[in-house]
């Protein structure tokens, strides 16, 4: 009951302080602009509010309901609105930089020309000033339907968030991060999405016209649903074929994209143990933590692709093209690489950490023990640190290679190309 009063007298309190503002919004009488730092508006329920031009930098909208308001040109900057309800809400040209919006439900709203990019936030601590830059989060709201046309959501964290159908048209998005989110049906025309990572994210239907996506990570993408007509997609990463693979593969990836992006709480970590995928391409994946245990991988194409911690133990890669690829901490023990082309793979130990993701202090070497690597073009490799002994490396290309600190022992390495390598003292 006491919290009842609570918060009753504080949304009385808070429905003057809107009232007053509407009032100076329309030129009345008794008017006054709300103008308020870090005022605690969590949990309240209200809609069809005009705060227009309020000033509300740093207030907490944590679990709080502001349906059909308008937030148009307001001043939101570093303000918590997780787990909020805003739809059909506009905060359209709304300074909005450094928000959190973690889970936050702007359906329909619009956010033309609103400012999401990182606020700059001054500390003191004895006398000592810190300016600290903090990211836009939209990481798991709903946008579905949104209006965001020349939005500014630079180096924003939109992880899992969904914007199905939505219209980001002319978007500035450089940097932000967009792993498993969800662009079913969006329009991106004219984006600015360079340096931008989409890994896992769903595109089927979306317009990406003259989008900028130079630079860009879109690893585990299908871009086949896509419109791309006229983008620019100089030095990004993504599968380039439009051979489709698989519906069982294709499936098992998205469910291992899925695992990968949730830290393993939902998705499914894929096991290809023994499978047959000769030729296929997997080229800019992330498979990350897969299981390829005897799997026949002869031929296929899985360039550019995330494969740390991978188990490739006794796997067919004759042929595979790996260059560019990350194989750090995995076990390639007996795998047959024959011809394979590695250059430029990363092959280093990886570093452990925790489940919270800090390191352990602790580190994983590649294994390629045993492994047949006759023939294979591994110019450039870096290879510092991994175990290569008993290794079959007759007539491989190791041009170039960085092979500081690997355990070569019982291997013929002196059978291999050895050009400008970097071999431990």
């Amino acid at each position: 009951m006491a919290r009842d009063l609570v918060d009753r007298d504080r949304h009385s309190k808070a429905l003057g302080l809107f009232s007053a503002h509407e009032a100076f919004v329309h030129g009345q009488p008794g008017g006054k602009r709300l103008v308020l730092k870090d005022v605690d508006f969590s949990k309240l329920k209200f809609a069809a509010l005009n705060l227009r031009e309020a000033v509300l930098s740093g207030a907490n909208f944590s679990e709080s309901q502001f349906i059909d308001t308008n937030f148009s040109m307001a001043d939101l900057f570093c303000a918590s609105a997780a787990d909020a309800d805003f739809t059909r809400s506009s905060f359209d040209r709304a300074d909005l930089r450094g928000a959190n919006l973690m889970r936050t439900k702007l359906v329909k709203a619009v956010l033309t020309k609103a400012d999401l990019r990182a606020g700059q936030i001054v500390k003191w601590n004895g006398g000592e000033k810190t300016v600290v830059s903090q990211r836009a989060r939209l990481s798991d709201a709903r946008l579905d339907h949104a209006r965001a046309g020349e939005a500014n959501l630079s180096g924003a964290e939109m992880v899992r968030t969904s914007l199905s159908g939505a219209d980001f048209s002319g978007a500035e998005m450089y940097s932000v991060n967009l792993t498993g989110a969800n662009l079913s049906e969006a329009v991106l025309t004219g984006a600015k999405l360079k340096d931008a990572v989409l890994n896992g994210a769903t595109v089927a239907g979306a317009n990406l016209s003259n989008a900028d996506l130079r630079g860009a990570v879109l690893r585990n993408v299908d871009l086949t649903g896509a419109k791309l007509a006229q983008a620019d997609l100089t030095g990004a990463v993504y599968r380039v074929s439009n051979a489709a693979l698989p519906r069982n593969v294709s499936d098992m990836v998205s469910a291992h994209s899925v695992w990968i992006t949730s830290s393993g709480a939902a998705g499914v970590r894929a096991i290809f143990d023994g499978m047959d995928l000769q030729g296929l391409d997997l080229s800019a994946s992330d498979l990350s933590g897969a299981s390829f245990k005897n799997t026949d991988l002869s031929r296929a194409a899985l360039n550019e692709s995330w494969l740390t911690l991978c188990d490739f133990s006794g796997a067919r890669l004759e042929g595979a093209v790996l260059d560019l690829a990350n194989l750090g901490g995995s076990n390639l023990l007996k795998a047959d690489l024959s011809n394979a082309k590695l250059r430029g793979a990363k092959l280093v130990p990886i570093d452990l950490r925790s489940a919270g993701g800090t390191k352990t202090g602790r580190s994983w070497p590649t294994s390629l023990e045993g492994a047949v690597l006759t023939g294979a073009d591994m110019r450039g490799a870096d290879l510092r640190g991994s175990n290569l002994g008993g290794a079959n490396l007759s007539g491989a290309n190791l041009s170039s290679a960085d092979l500081r600190d690997a355990n070569t022992a019982n291997s013929n390495i002196e059978t291999a190309i050895l050009i400008g390598a970097r071999l431990q003292h």
